[in-house]
């Protein structure tokens, strides 16, 4: 003989069913979300002018070897770490009053951001020192920190080589020098910020026949290396996030 739910089974089942029904969003969302911030570096521009696949760029490779991430990519052919505003950023050291950019809110939520600005803040009419390129990247990082993007990681982008020998030169000409320096420059700020950042320069140079881009091994070799800095990171948002 079937039994019939008392009164108190069938509120119990109600609620089951409303508790079910208001966690289905967040299992949809439990894949990890990672925006790539950057320029035609992160765009894929190879040193023809042409584009790289997502199987070489180092975004979407970087996103293959980690285990259940979305790759959010956001690059920019000339994109400065000021995202075109002008002047550099400079909020170190100071409250974030700068709201979240478009390029990255519409993208929310974000559990991480990866930036890799800089390289067009060397072009010689912008005049920037590596200190200053350095604060602007950071500042950005900040901006998003304070804007919702659970972690951000920055990347000092690779040195460039020798590129008053390309089609560049005019654009870049004399920035292979003080590109050898940004990464001391991040690595100074990063330690005052307590925002990380991963050195490029030791995985490769800009090693595009223009002196300024990268070729697509180089590009894969990058998105491999910065894939256990940012599994570091989400492993250690995700312990934060369990206490």
């Amino acid at each position: 003989m079937e039994t019939v739910p008392s009164a108190g089974e069938l509120l119990m089942r109600k609620h089951l069913i409303a508790v079910l029904i208001c966690l289905l969003p967040n299992l949809a969302l439990a894949e990890v979300r990672i925006l790539v911030l950057g320029d035609s570096n992160t765009w894929g521009s190879d040193a023809s002018g042409s584009g790289h696949d997502a199987g070489s760029r180092w975004g979407p490779v970087m996103g293959a070897a980690l285990e259940d991430a979305v790759v959010i990519e956001e690059g920019r052919i000339g994109r400065r770490t000021d995202l075109q505003h002008g002047t550099p950023l400079d909020n170190i050291g100071l409250t974030v009053q700068t709201p979240l950019p478009d390029v990255a809110a519409q993208h929310l939520p974000l559990d991480l951001a990866v930036i890799m600005l800089g390289t067009n803040d060397l072009q010689a009419r912008l005049r920037r020192d590596a200190e200053t390129i350095a604060r602007s990247a950071f500042s950005l990082a900040r901006i998003l920190r304070a804007g919702g993007v659970r972690q951000v990681l920055v990347v000092a982008p690779p040195p460039l080589k020798e590129p008053q020998k390309g089609r560049l030169a005019s654009l870049f000409g004399a920035a292979a020098e003080p590109s050898e320096r940004l990464a001391l420059a991040f690595s100074q700020i990063s330690q005052r910020t307590g925002i990380p950042m991963f050195d490029a320069g030791q995985v490769t140079k800009a090693d595009g026949a223009d002196g300024v881009h990268l070729t697509a091994k180089a590009q894969r070799r990058l998105g491999r290396a910065i894939a256990p800095a940012v599994q570091q990171l989400l492993s250690a948002s995700a312990q934060d996030a369990a206490e």
